[in-house]
Formats: structure tokens, sequence, C-alpha cells
């Protein structure tokens, strides 16, 4: 068979560019240290790494998400055991009040350190890891409660259904008793009084026919329409009214969750309202008993009027108040563990399938190495050999 010079010409041209082509892509592989390095290196391969490296970004954010949220559930745990230690000095001070040894004087300066302690209480109950509000449901950007005034209402027939609003500025418990009975917003002018120093001092005031506003002061509640009203002959069976602190809730009724597994969430923030009570902004009534803030509203009431049976009404509330309080720490304190318990076993299986990868991708140094200096050998062998080809000619003859 003859072969042409060309054919010669052609198939070592073949062979050098086969050579080179292995060699530059073991150079390839040298340099990134990877044997996949397109997808056409292996398809199959491509393929399941894509695959690998998706469940693994899915991997890494349920990992930060069980990070995230064992730091909020760290920080509300800790900020609960403050509030359990404040709850109990709450206590304390009932219980002393309650026991008809204290003169006025001392109970209003009891009081004054109530109004203190309730103020450390709602710090915590706005406790904020970096911006994130963590009493406040899934509204982590804004406070979970915010200052107001409530009242205090000391008459079995009426409700805080009966309360349409309350305006106005009220430093101390402002003290309003009703001195004539009657409808609000009835027919005929209804007469009361008020204190704003503890019942220590009284001024006279009446509310019109018709109207449903009591003004005492600086501040004012309206009631409503049709509220039936008793005159308070100092028997107690009157109708009383305290205006008093009072904390409203503005956080949201839905704790904000994070996914840390393929069908499993975890809340990291909790309802504030189920923790320390307050006021429904919705309504405008408070939560269901045991409820704290407006316990301690009562207490503070009771205290500054120097009250001593409506003091120890207070007791048993702040007591279950307290005992929920620990409840929900331990709800806290159990999600903290599955959080942290959570990360650790996607972190294991995070490391799997980062080796997984790696075994797909990553080429293996000592292997490419002996394959880089057999294309090396190969290379410079077809060269050689191709330039004695190359010198193949008629002449070479003559």
């Amino acid at each position: 068979m003859r072969i042409a010079t060309s054919q010669i010409y052609t198939s070592s041209l073949q062979q050098i560019n086969k050579s080179l082509s292995s060699v530059m892509e073991l150079q390839m592989m040298t340099s990134t240290q990877k044997k996949l390095n397109a997808p056409s290196d292996d398809p199959s391969g491509a393929a399941l790494s894509m695959q690998l490296r998706a469940y693994s970004a899915t991997l890494l954010t349920y990992e930060e998400n069980c990070t995230l949220g064992g730091n909020y559930l760290g920080t509300a745990d800790g900020a609960l055991q403050q509030a359990s230690e404040l709850i109990m000095k709450v206590s304390e001070l009932a219980e002393q009040g309650a026991t008809e040894t204290y003169t006025k004087e001392q109970m209003e300066a009891m009081a004054v350190e109530l109004k203190q302690v309730m103020d450390s209480i709602y710090q915590v109950s706005n406790t904020k890891l970096g911006e994130a509000y963590l009493f406040a449901g899934n509204d982590i950007e804004n406070s979970a409660y915010e200052k107001t005034l409530g009242v205090t209402i000391d008459d079995p027939t009426m409700t805080h259904a009966d309360v349409v609003s309350i305006e106005g500025k009220a430093p101390e418990t402002v003290y309003i008793q009703m001195t004539g009975s009657g409808t609000i917003g009835g027919p005929d002018d209804l007469e009361y009084q008020y204190s704003v120093d503890g019942g220590d001092t009284w001024v006279t005031a009446t509310l019109a026919a018709g109207d449903t506003e009591l003004v005492a002061g600086d501040v004012s509640i309206t009631l409503a329409a049709g509220t039936v009203v008793t005159e308070e002959d100092g028997s107690g069976e009157g109708t009383n009214l305290y205006i008093r602190p009072a904390y409203e809730y503005t956080g949201s009724e839905q704790e904000l969750s994070l996914a840390i597994g393929e069908d499993t969430s975890l809340d990291v923030t909790s309802n504030g309202s189920d923790i320390f009570g307050g006021v429904d902004p919705s309504t405008g009534e408070p939560y269901p008993e045991p409820n704290l803030f407006e316990a301690m509203g009562d207490l503070v009431a009771y205290m500054e009027t120097g009250n001593t049976d409506g003091v120890a009404s207070c007791l048993d509330t702040i007591n279950e108040a307290y005992e929920q309080l620990l409840q929900e720490a331990a709800g806290v304190g159990a999600r903290q563990n599955t959080a942290q318990n959570t990360a650790i076993a996607i972190g294991i299986t995070k490391d799997r399938s980062i080796s997984q990868i790696s075994s797909v991708e990553d080429a293996d140094a000592t292997q490419l190495s002996v394959e880089m200096a057999q294309a090396e050998y190969v290379y410079q062998a077809v060269l050689s050999t191709t330039s004695n080809v190359f010198k193949l000619n008629l002449l070479s003859y003559l």
C-alpha cells in the first residue's frame, strides 16, 4: 500500500495535537487541583456535583437558621431568667403590702419601688438581639410593648368592655369614686370625685347628662353609654376606678419561624402577650389572666391608695404569672437545645456532602503527578519521532 508523504505529515501532526491536548488538560487539573473543570470532562459527574452543591447550599441555610435561632432563643432565655427574679421581687412587695402592718406612707414607698421593678420588666419584654425584638412574635422590627394608661375596676358589675378609652398623663394613680348612682350617658347628671394623691384629698366633679367622659385632672376616661355605676358610700361596694400605668402589646400574635430541615421549622421568637400579658390593642382590653402587667398595674393602684385588700387580691395572679413565665422559659430552653442539636447534625451531614463533592471534583495530586510525567514523556517522544519523520525526503538519498 502506497503511503503518501502528506499522510505521514497529517498523522504526525494529529499525534502532536493529541499529546499536547493531554498535557494541557493535565496542566489545567494541576493548576486547579480539580479533575472536573467543565461539564464535558465528566457529564455524569458534573450532574452529581450540581446536585450535591445544591444540597450543601440548602444544608448551609438550615445551619445558619439554627445558629441564628439558637442565638435568639439563648438571649430570650437569659431575659426570662432575669424577669423571673424581678417577679419574685414583685411578689415579695405584694406579700408585704397585704399584711396590714404598713402605713399608707410606707405602702406608697413600696409602690415607688414596685414601679421601678415594673419598668425593669418592661425593658425585659422589649429585649433585642441586634435589631430584632425577641418577644414581638414575627414583627421583630418593632418593639413588643409600649407604655400607656390602664384602669383597675373595683366594681363587680363593670368589666373592661365598659371602658372606651383613657387619655392623658398620670404619674401617680388617679383614684375616681362615683358619689352618685345612675347610667353613663343617661338623662341625669352624675356626681363623682377624684384624687391624685392616693385619696388624701378629693376634687368633686359632675358628669353632665348624656356625657360619657369622666375628667379627672390631667386624665379622662370614657365609658360606654349605658354603663351602670353605683355610688361609693364607704362600704367598698360602689364604683371605684383607678387610672394607673399599663403596657400595650404591639407585637404579632404569630412567632417567627425558621426552617431547620426539609419539613421542620422552629419558632425562634415568642409572643410576648403569652408571657407578660398587657393590653390587647385590637380590643383595648387586657389579655386573659394570668396577666402579669395588668396584675402589677392593679398592685400599683392599690398600693398608692393604701388598699391592702386590693393588694392581697393581686397575689394569686402574680404567682400564676410567675409559673406561666417559668413554663415559657422551659419551652424557650427546649427550643434552644433543638437548634443546637440540629445544627450539630446538619454540620455532620454537610461535611459528608462536601466530602462527596470533593471525590467527584477534586484531583488526586499523586496520581495527577504520575499522569503528568507520562503525558510529558509521550509528548516529547511524539515530537522527537515527528522531527525525524519530517527529515525524511528524497534529497536525503541523493
